[in-house]
């Protein structure tokens, strides 16, 4: 009805047959457009879909994302009486009952939703169906120094965000339950990347923090500087880094690992029966496989045939030889870790110079008796996690423990003299460039589900930096287990109250010494790697490594407290060394440590084990 009263006359409008087909063709882009956006949504939704367990029994029900409560990553969930019930992180997606909502008394409205198999109230402000409305942060700092990834599920590499860098946010992946993000698309200058956002926070300061303690043991890593060489302990990451736990998927690492060592060339059906038969009945768990070395493979790897460099190793099986191998052990309820070589690899340096340490004329050198390529150089970081991935993705390794995860010990007097290219890009020390690494591989590796271990030099129980960059405590943080190799004839003899002491003669005594020590280093990161050690077996001159020998070894670390278990190394394979392994894989140390304890008792004495090294000199 109009003002005066009067019903109002509506006019009819006709259109030109122009205007039709121009209305047709808006309606057609318009139907495209929708169309396209519904369909990015529906996509959207049915990734989430799997984030729904069991039906709400709704009929008509709709979907939506959770937005977080101010100052916070998750919104309240309300039970029938509105009494809060729990807390549902940014990004859940959520079956809504309708989108008519529930008005309380005080005129509060609320969505009733079913998520994880709960029904709650939730209020409507926090509820929204465009995933773009769930991301607020705009910029974003470093805390724990990175190299960006290229793409999110790609091991190819970006630049280096450093600590306090501030990064663009452009997107991410997808949102944890407890309301974080996975990883960040981020622009770092004018390049994109992709970075973990466990290593980002939210403003500068934050950024700048270093990760301490009660004790603050920040203090004593700042006090160790650069002794050696290696780098400064100042200027390496300490903040935790989430350990692998992947036993729901079928992955479970043994809570002590004992471990025999197969070597490549012995990595195929026959000699791995062999194996088998040795030590099954005794209390061995785990085999350790060197898949890549120093021109030694163990399957003719798609990875280095990509690189065109597969001709120039030893191949120790065909593929289907070490895949039978593999499973023969996977099927005998072995755990299996594939070992791999980093930085030492006379092949790849040889092949690739641009990644290689070479003089100063572009030739590779031979330094510690051997061609290395540049933990510096991301290009080989690249190349060793695509391998690591191939060997979980083809034969189901539950870990990947890399090997000469360092520079070369004598490279420091070639720095000195000017006579050596490391292609250190991002003018990094030693330290920062394995513990960067380590960090890289990690986590690409931990998204195929299995762990990561990196083996360390003996000295590196030492508080400093070793020169070959390695430092205990840093590469603890990162890694999910760490292996030592305190081996007793690598340690130096010297004198002492007036003797000669040579410590290949004292197998207990310095992996005793030993282990004390690294439980210092252990204390000394946030995240701490399970301790597992590489044990000698071979003979030093006139002293031989017999079954005691080797036992005494492993009794001296569980007597430290280090329980982590032990691992046989032998050069040629222990395959070769059975009769040295009698009287030393049937015990469970872990249970017998467990009851030493009990008892009050160091393992050594609760098992009998003779520990007086001095005696048998006499």
């Amino acid at each position: 009805m109009s003002h005066n009263g009067r019903k109002k006359r509506r006019r009819r409008y006709r259109l030109r047959p122009w205007q039709r087909l121009g209305l047709v063709a808006v309606l057609v882009v318009v139907f495209a457009v929708s169309s396209t956006l519904f369909m990015d949504f529906s996509r959207s939704a049915s990734e989430e879909e799997d984030m729904v367990y069991t039906s709400s029994g709704w009929t008509d029900s709709v979907y939506a994302y959770v937005l977080a409560e101010d100052g916070s990553l998750t919104a309240t969930v309300y039970n029938d009486g509105l009494a809060e019930a729990y807390q549902c992180g940014r990004g859940a997606y959520v079956e809504i009952e309708s989108w008519t909502p529930f008005v309380s008394e005080a005129g509060e409205e609320y969505y009733h939703i079913f998520y994880n198999g709960q029904y709650g109230y939730i209020l409507c402000e926090y509820i929204t169906d465009d995933r773009s409305d769930l991301l607020q942060e705009s910029i974003v700092y470093v805390r724990t120094p990175v190299t960006l990834l290229a793409e999110v599920d790609g091991v190819e590499t970006g630049s280096l965000a450093e600590k306090g860098d501030a990064l663009q946010v452009v997107g991410y992946d997808y949102f944890r339950e407890d309301g974080t993000v996975h990883m960040y698309e981020v622009m770092k200058g004018t390049e994109m990347g992709w970075i973990k956002a466990d290593y980002v926070v939210s403003t500068y300061a934050e950024s700048m923090e270093n990760w301490t303690n009660d004790t603050n043991v920040y203090a004593t890593h700042v006090y160790r500087g650069d002794s050696y060489g290696g780098g400064d302990a100042a200027d390496l990451d300490y903040w935790p880094h989430e350990k692998g736990d992947f036993a729901d998927e079928g992955n479970e690492m043994p809570e002590s690992v004992y471990a025999v060592y197969v070597i490549a060339e012995d990595a195929n059906p026959e000699s791995i029966a062999e194996c088998l038969e040795q030590v099954g009945g005794t209390e061995i768990n785990t085999f350790v496989f060197t898949v890549y070395d120093n021109g030694k493979v163990a399957y003719p790897s798609s990875v280095l045939e990509d690189y065109g460099i597969l001709d120039d190793y030893y191949c120790g099986s065909t593929m289907e030889e070490f895949s039978q191998a593999v499973q023969m052990v996977q099927d005998a309820g072995y755990y299996c870790v594939a070992r791999i070589a980093c930085f030492r690899d006379k092949v790849l340096a040889e092949a690739y110079l641009e990644w290689a340490i070479t003089d100063t004329s572009g030739s590779p050198l031979q330094i510690d008796e051997s061609y290395w390529v540049s933990a510096y150089c991301r290009e080989v970081w690249e190349m060793k996690v695509s391998l690591a991935i191939e060997v979980v993705d083809e034969f189901g390794f539950n870990e990947i423990q890399f090997d000469f995860v360092r520079f070369p010990n004598l490279l420091l007097s070639y720095e000195n003299e000017g006579t050596v290219d490391v292609k250190n890009t991002y003018d990094e020390s030693k330290a920062q460039a394995v513990q960067r690494f380590l960090t890289y591989a990690t986590d690409l590796i931990h998204e195929h589900g299995a762990y990561v271990a990196a083996d360390m030099l003996g000295e590196t129980s030492n508080d400093y930096v070793a020169p070959c960059g390695q430092y205990w405590p840093a590469i603890s943080t990162v890694v999910d287990v760490i292996c030592g190799m305190p081996y007793p004839d690598h340690f130096s003899s010297y004198y002492v109250s007036g003797s000669y002491y040579v410590p290949y003669k004292h197998p207990y005594s310095v992996l005793y010494n030993w282990a004390q020590r690294v439980a210092l280093r252990q204390n000394e990161c946030a995240s701490p790697a399970i301790v597992r050690t590489w044990i000698q077996t071979w003979d030093d001159g006139s002293y031989e490594y017999d079954s005691l020998a080797i036992q005494r070894q492993i009794v001296g670390l569980y007597d430290a407290g280090i329980t982590g278990g032990y691992m046989l190394w032998y050069g040629n394979g222990t395959l070769y060394i059975p009769e040295k392994l009698e009287g030393v894989i049937e015990y469970d140390y872990y249970e017998l440590y467990q009851q030493a304890q009990e008892a009050g008792e160091l393992l050594s004495d609760y098992m009998g084990v003779n520990t007086d090294e001095d005696a048998d000199e006499d």
